[in-house]
């Protein structure tokens, strides 16, 4: 009877590992929503571009269009920066101003993709969406 209830109580342990794992992308199965950003331009016209998964999965795109992961973050980080996106209200901004050299955020959501970028002197962007920049760019440092 002790062996039995053991087993049992493994195998409880074990489902509900499993039920509570979190999902691991790989690059073209990529979910639906997604946040997007990085900086380009210059002499070169050079863009990195990083990817933030739902999941904390981090990726960046080299210039010859590969992706590779280049990090994670603790999935309520991640579900963090995303709720902050519509706090900003990023889905629906359009904001293009882009300098010589830029920094950008794209929202990705299904089919609609919404950018904004920036870069030109005379027209900032709001410190609110820069903060959110940093704190994407930081994900990048751990």
């Amino acid at each position: 009877m002790k062996i039995i209830l053991i087993a049992l109580t493994v195998l409880a342990t074990v489902f509900l590992w499993l039920a509570c794992k979190q999902s691991k992308y790989a690059p073209g199965n990529f979910p639906d929503r997604q946040l997007r950003w990085g900086s380009g331009g210059g002499v070169v016209g050079k863009e990195t571009t990083y990817t933030l998964l739902d999941n904390g999965q981090i990726f960046v795109r080299d210039m010859g269009g590969t992706l590779t992961e280049t990090g994670k973050t603790k999935g309520k980080t991640a579900k963090a920066l995303y709720e902050m996106i519509g706090t900003l209200g990023l889905e629906k901004l359009d904001f293009q101003h882009p300098g010589n050299t830029y920094d950008f955020i794209e929202v990705l959501n299904g089919d609609s993709v919404r950018r904004i970028s920036w870069g030109e002197k005379n027209i900032p962007v709001d410190p609110k969406i820069k903060d959110l920049f940093n704190q994407l760019n930081g994900l990048l440092k751990k």
